[in-house]
């Protein structure tokens, strides 16, 4: 099922006066069009040089578009990276969306209040815990049959610079022996972002190696926020 274009554009104010292609005034009869990130353009050069985003719906440039490689329409860079909607998924309606919100933002107070009070009592557990001996080096306080088992463990973490004394002594064998090094990659966003965006055909083949080493997934957050009349309230009270 295709996913339903999810980019208002009448919301997205046009940045600039003129077309951001052929730099012409925007008063002209047919008004004018803003892309995915909020540039002004003619309705003529929209058409000539852009393409809408198949799922977001927002124009993005034709020569900047993803395709994946099965096919199918064009994409921006940041729908080209998200997993794509299970077979079968349908669309939930506003009521049924207002009904979820409601009871997610009374659940989700409801389990504030539970893990604050969980973590009060497990550092007074804890603290119990410490005055009593230990067995097989944990603590288990009992309330019937009910328990709770206090477990104590150590983590240590060395200093790389301090531990190229003890590589030298050792000898790089030994050393191994008693410590992996492991390597890993951040990518800087910005950065490769532009780099896989890029139609330069003296960096297409680094382009496909560096999309075939990636596992791309997509992690949703979700954030309870006010009504607008009780931010409005609060920074009011803040002021007074």
């Amino acid at each position: 099922m295709q996913a339903e274009n999810s980019l208002h554009t009448e919301g997205i104010e046009a940045r600039g006066a003129l077309c951001v292609e052929c730099l012409g005034g925007l008063d002209a009869p047919g008004g004018h069009v803003v892309d995915r990130t909020g540039a002004a353009l003619c309705p003529a050069c929209a058409a000539e040089f852009y393409a809408p985003c198949e799922t977001c719906g927002g124009l993005v440039p034709a020569d900047e578009a993803l395709r994946r490689p099965d096919g199918g329409a064009l994409s921006c860079f940041e729908c080209f990276g998200r997993p794509a909607a299970p077979d079968g998924s349908e669309a939930l309606t506003e009521e049924e969306v207002a009904a979820l919100v409601a009871e997610y933002v009374a659940l989700n107070e409801e389990l504030k209040r539970l893990e604050g009070r969980a973590s009060e009592i497990k550092e007074q557990l804890k603290r119990a815990a410490l005055a009593r001996p230990r067995v097989s080096n944990a603590v288990v306080l009992r309330a019937g049959e009910a328990g709770v088992r206090c477990s104590y463990s150590s983590k240590a973490s060395y200093n790389a610079e301090k531990l190229r004394a003890a590589e030298a002594l050792l000898g790089a064998e030994g050393f191994a022996a008693l410590f992996e090094r492991k390597v890993t990659f951040s990518a800087v966003k910005g950065r490769l972002e532009e780099f896989l965006s890029s139609t330069e055909e003296a960096s297409a083949a680094a382009r496909e190696a560096v999309r075939a080493a990636e596992n791309r997934t997509e992690v949703a957050t979700l954030t309870v926020v006010g009504r607008p009349g009780e931010v409005k309230s609060k920074k009011a009270k803040s002021k007074s």
